[in-house]
């Protein structure tokens, strides 16, 4: 699975509407909940552990393909 797969299935966002200057918390399915089971589900599939820092950095679409990529993951 994909950011942009993962990104539908958490937010109902679809792929066209995916920019990377979105804010995450203007989606309007985004709560506190669905941003910790999208940040679960991102660690899973990347195989990664995010730190706290890296979390409270993810506020765009961009911001999460940044750190991944600062992480050595290809998005």
């Amino acid at each position: 699975m994909n950011l942009a797969e993962i990104i539908k299935e958490s937010f109902s966002l679809k792929e066209a509407e995916q920019k990377d200057d979105i804010v995450l918390n203007s989606i309007e399915e985004w709560d506190s909940m669905s941003h910790m089971l999208f940040i679960t589900r991102v660690e899973e599939n990347y195989e990664i552990e995010f730190t706290g820092n890296d979390i409270l950095s993810m506020q765009t679409i961009g911001d999460i393909k940044n750190v991944l990529i600062a992480n050595g993951k290809t998005v």
